[in-house]
C-alpha cells in the first residue's frame, strides 16, 4: 500500500541550524512520522544570513536520503512556474507550510492555492510568527499585509496548525473565522544525566537560541548587571549571530557587566551537539519575547537544568514543579531573585533540581501519542 505524499515547505533546512526552532521541530516531526509518510521537503540551499551554498547538496533536482525525499533551490531556480512544476511531479496529498512570512515557501504557495493552481489541501504552521512579540518587530510591513490578507481572503482555503492554545488565540486574533488544528511540537530529544559540579555561590548559565531581538539577550544581559556582587555568575551564549546590528548592542552590554559576572559568545551547536554540551551548566537563562513551542527550553529540562523563562511560553508551571521559573517580563526583579535561588544550592539541592527538571519535561512530551496525533491530523486532510 503507497504511503500518503505530504511536501514540506521549509525555508531554511538542514545542514543549516540557523533558523533554530523550526528546523528543529520538522526535523523531529520527519524523524518519527517517515515510516506513516512519504514526505518531502522542500527548501532553499543556503543557510538564514548565508550567501553560500550548501556543500555536498545538489540544487534543483529530488533525491531521496535516508527515507526522506529533498528539493533544494538555488536563488536562480526558485520561480513560481519551477514551484509549480516541482509540485506538479511530486503530486502531494497534503502540503504542509512551516513559516507565515516567507515569501517562496508560503505566501507563493497561498497565492497559487487561490488561483486554484493547487489542489493539495495547504496546512500551515505558523511558528510562532503571528504572536504578538513576533508581530511587534517590523510591524508596519507586517500589519499591512494582514490587512489586505483578511480584506481579500487570502487564508480562507487554508487549515492553520498551531501547536498551542496560546498559538490559536493569536492566529485567532489575526483571522477570526480561521479553522485550527492544535498540536503540540515533536521533539525527538531524550533524557540526559547532567554531569554539573554545584557549589553555593556560583552558578553557570547559558542562553541557547538565535541573537535576534525576540529572544531578549540584551534584557537578560540588564538583569546579570543586578546580581548581588558575592555570586559568580558564567554566562555563555550559543546561538547564530542572526542580527548583527543587534549583537553590537549586547556586546556594549557585556562591556558593562561587574567583574563576579562573565559572558562569552560560544558560537553555534548542531542539533546532536545540544545535550551533550548544556548538561554541563546549571540551568537556561532565556527571557524571550515568545516561544510557541521553545526547543532549547525542553532540551534543556532534558539535559536536567532548570529554566529561567519569561512567562511568554508554553512552560508557566516550571515553578511549581520545582523545574525552573517563568517570569513576567515587566519583572526585572523576579529574575534576579531565581538567579540568586540557584547560585545558593549546593550539590545535593542541585541535584534534586535537575531531577525535577527531567521529571517535569517527561511528564510534559508523550512520543507515542503526539506521534498518533499527527498521523490522525494529517490523515484527516488527506481523505477530506
Amino acid at each position: 500500500m503507497k504511503k500518503p505524499k505530504i511536501v514540506i515547505f521549509m525555508h531554511w533546512y538542514l545542514p543549516g541550524t540557523k533558523a533554530g526552532g523550526p528546523v528543529r521541530s520538522v526535523f523531529s516531526l520527519v524523524s518519527l512520522l517517515k515510516s506513516y509518510f512519504d514526505l518531502y521537503i522542500i527548501t532553499s540551499n543556503k543557510d538564514l544570513g548565508s550567501a553560500i551554498a550548501y556543500k555536498d547538496v545538489i540544487p534543483n533536482k529530488l533525491f531521496l536520503k535516508e527515507e526522506i525525499n529533498y528539493f533544494y533551490f538555488n536563488d536562480a531556480y526558485l520561480t513560481v512556474d519551477n514551484l509549480l512544476s516541482t509540485l506538479s511531479e511530486i503530486k502531494p496529498d497534503l502540503i504542509y507550510l512551516n513559516s507565515f512570512w516567507s515569501f517562496p515557501f508560503s505566501i507563493n504557495i497561498i497565492r497559487l492555492k487561490n488561483k486554484k493552481l493547487i489542489t493539495a489541501p495547504v496546512l500551515l504552521a505558523p511558528r510562532g510568527m503571528l504572536s504578538k512579540g513576533a508581530l511587534s518587530l517590523k510591524s508596519f510591513k507586517k500589519n499591512t499585509y494582514l490587512i489586505s490578507a483578511k480584506l481579500f481572503g487570502w487564508y480562507k482555503n487554508v487549515h492553520f496548525h498551531a501547536t498551542n492554545k496560546q498559538e490559536e488565540q493569536d492566529i485567532k486574533a489575526c483571522f477570526s473565522s480561521a479553522k485550527i488544528t492544535v498540536a503540540s511540537n515533536l521533539n525527538s530529544g531524550v533524557i540526559v544525566k547532567n554531569i554539573s559540579k554545584k557549589e553555593p555561590g556560583v552558578l553557570k548559565l547559558f542562553f541557547l537560541s538565535r541573537i535576534s531581538e525576540v529572544k531578549n539577550l540584551h534584557f537578560a544581559l540588564e538583569v546579570l548587571k543586578n546580581v548581588p556582587s558575592n555570586i559568580q555568575i558564567t554566562y555563555d551564549i550559543y546561538g547564530n549571530l542572526e542580527d548583527e546590528a543587534y549583537w553590537a548592542r549586547c556586546i556594549e552590554i557585556i562591556d558593562q557587566l561587574p567583574k563576579n559576572i562573565t559572558a562569552t559568545y560560544q558560537n553555534e551547536l548542531s542539533f546532536n551537539e545540544v545535550q551533550s554540551i548544556i548538561s554541563n551548566y546549571h540551568a537556561l537563562f532565556l527571557p524571550t519575547l515568545n516561544e510557541n513551542f521553545g526547543h532549547s527550553i525542553v532540551e534543556s529540562l532534558l539535559s536536567g537544568c532548570s529554566a529561567i523563562i519569561s512567562d511568554q511560553t508554553p512552560w508557566n508551571d516550571l515553578e511549581e514543579r520545582n523545574a525552573g521559573f517563568a517570569i513576567a517580563l515587566n519583572n526585572k526583579q523576579g529574575f534576579v531573585d531565581a538567579i540568586n535561588t540557584l547560585a545558593k544550592l549546593n550539590q545535593q539541592e542541585f541535584l534534586q533540581k535537575s531531577e525535577a527538571a527531567n521529571s517535569y519535561i517527561s511528564s510534559k512530551i508523550e512520543v507515542e501519542k503526539s506521534i498518533n496525533l499527527y498521523k490522525n491530523l494529517f490523515n484527516g486532510f488527506i481523505k477530506n
